[in-house]
């Protein structure tokens, strides 16, 4: 299935002000917490969908701020309530492979943008952001952990990538389709084209980032566990997604 598709059909879903989907709890807050004080700092948002991350981040004093999305009716939602809020950030539809920074920036996020593209084109990204931040600045992006879909292979909520047949190192680049829930019920179409570790840290070395990444695997704590069991129970422990932050 098209991914610029998926996004466009289901951009309503998607704008929420406040945490809803499953990732809303067990992975942007720790986006959040690896973009340290990020007051009066310019930040690319490749990824950017509705604008979610971008709102919080604004309201934590980012100051020049450019938010990509492939998907026209994200963007679309981004810039109508952008309107409300009149933050002062910039929505731009296109496809990130083809961008072309005009101004450099001093932190870059991506927040499961990687996991919609094969290898090459994701070094292709890798070496963009290189190229738009500013000495010393930060590159961080999450995406679902390569184990997931082989460890969690029950395709129920409240979240799941569909693995049947496929192998950890000779199905790369094969793309999986799955569903994320929000706590409400309603689920969301999402997507994993697979890669391995190993696809991460080389192509972050042949993009030029030489420094060694920190690395963080999330998962369902047992403080989420307690504040809503029935939804967030059934990944407790499970290795949901994979943080990774680098400088330049």
């Amino acid at each position: 299935m098209d991914t610029k598709q998926v996004y466009n059909d289901n951009a309503q879903k998607w704008l929420r002000l406040k945490p809803s989907s499953l990732s809303d709890f067990t992975a942007r807050p720790l986006v959040f917490d690896a973009c340290g004080d990020v007051t009066g700092r310019s930040i690319l948002d490749i990824g950017c969908g509705e604008g979610y991350c971008a709102r919080e981040l604004k309201n934590r004093g980012a100051s020049d701020y450019l938010g990509i999305d492939l998907s026209t009716e994200m963007i679309a939602a981004a810039r109508s309530q952008e309107a409300i809020d009149q933050y002062g950030i910039e929505y731009l539809a296109c496809n990130i492979v083809e961008f072309t920074p005009t101004r450099k920036f001093d932190l870059c996020i991506a927040v499961f943008l990687f996991n919609y593209l094969q290898v090459e084109p994701m070094q292709k990204v890798f070496s963009m952001v290189y190229d738009a931040l500013k000495p010393n600045g930060n590159f961080i992006f999450s995406v679902p952990h390569p184990f997931f879909p082989f460890v969690r292979t029950e395709q129920s909520a409240p979240f799941y990538f569909e693995s049947s047949n496929k192998n950890y190192f000779s199905d790369v680049n094969k793309k999986l389709e799955g569903e994320i829930w929000k706590r409400n019920g309603e689920s969301l179409h999402v997507q994993c084209v697979h890669k391995t570790f190993s696809d991460y840290f080389d192509n972050l070395k042949l993009a030029g980032f030489n420094k060694m990444p920190e690395i963080k695997e999330l998962t369902v704590t047992p403080e989420l566990a307690k504040l809503d069991e029935t939804f967030f129970s059934p990944l407790l422990n499970e290795p949901l997604h994979v943080l990774f932050k680098v400088s330049k």
